[in-house]
């Protein structure tokens, strides 16, 4: 256990299961008490639930992350069980797939709601709790962040901007802390993912794809970011894709009746994104 963080408080989004859940998981090993939050609510209980079975301090809570007033509720809830917050840890959202002209205004307004609103009213509604500690916030975003993609467009445009959010608060909470990063994960295997890809006619992922990411590892370089080795790193991307972000593989993303070239293949050696 770390003893950095034994006293330590944090709040994840999204930590019903997937992503969220290896991130709360690690944060609780590491010693932190860990509020598990999700828009289901019975999710985020169970999660708790089982943390807890493994002698880990954990709350499970529900929170809608694009209304203010679950935010106010789940940091009053919070606080007043363990009395301070240190740790923010924006994980909850979605990857719809749609082109600039198929994506519609209600999957626009949804995509910019969670992703980046959600991560917003957060950190404002945690920084008076977060300035307390020089707490942390991490933001969970992609390589696709940096890394546009064709196909993914109201999801490439909210991580950009969730980039921007990252650096602006990191800026603006240079002071007094907290710092705030985002971590960039590469394709990662959650059953959300696994979902979305079966709706688009690939009901065998992951298979064929390579260097996936583990949710351990996200939760892994969360920690790292929540502890004292990590309080110089401040408004930066960490990228956690085995260079995808160097050398993209379109065809890591499967896209219907889409073929693209894969950037690492000779010419002439289509391959199908």
């Amino acid at each position: 256990m770390n003893s950095n963080a034994r006293q330590g408080v944090a709040l994840v989004t999204g930590a019903g299961q997937g992503i969220g859940l290896g991130i709360a998981a690690a944060l609780a090993e590491a010693g932190f008490r860990v509020a598990l939050t999700d828009v289901n609510g019975a999710a985020a209980a169970r999660s708790a639930a089982d943390l807890a079975e493994r002698g880990l301090t954990t709350l499970g809570l529900e929170l809608d992350v694009v209304r203010a007033e679950d935010w106010a509720r789940s940091v009053e809830a919070v606080t007043g069980r363990w009395g301070r917050l240190d740790v923010l840890v924006n994980n909850a959202g979605i990857s719809p797939r749609g082109t600039i002209e198929s994506t519609d205004e209600a999957l626009w307004d949804l995509t910019l709601a969670i992703n980046l609103k959600g991560p917003w009213l957060g950190i404002k509604t945690c920084l008076p709790r977060l300035r307390e500690h020089r707490g942390t916030i991490v933001n969970i975003g992609s390589t696709r962040s940096t890394r546009p993609m064709p196909g993914l467009f109201p999801y490439v445009t909210s991580k950009a901007g969730l980039l921007g959010l990252t650096r602006q608060v990191a800026a603006e909470c240079l002071p007094y802390g907290p710092t705030c990063n985002m971590v960039a994960p590469g394709w990662v295997d959650t059953p959300g993912e696994r979902v979305i890809q079966a709706a688009h006619g690939r009901p065998d992922f992951p298979e064929g794809v390579r260097n996936l990411t583990t949710s351990e590892e996200v939760g892994a370089a969360v920690v790292y970011l929540a502890s004292a080795a990590g309080r110089k790193v401040n408004g930066v991307i960490l990228y956690l894709d085995s260079g995808l972000h160097l050398a993209d593989d379109a065809g890591m993303v499967y896209l219907p009746d889409e073929v693209r070239i894969r950037y690492h293949q000779p010419q002439g050696e289509p391959g199908r994104a």
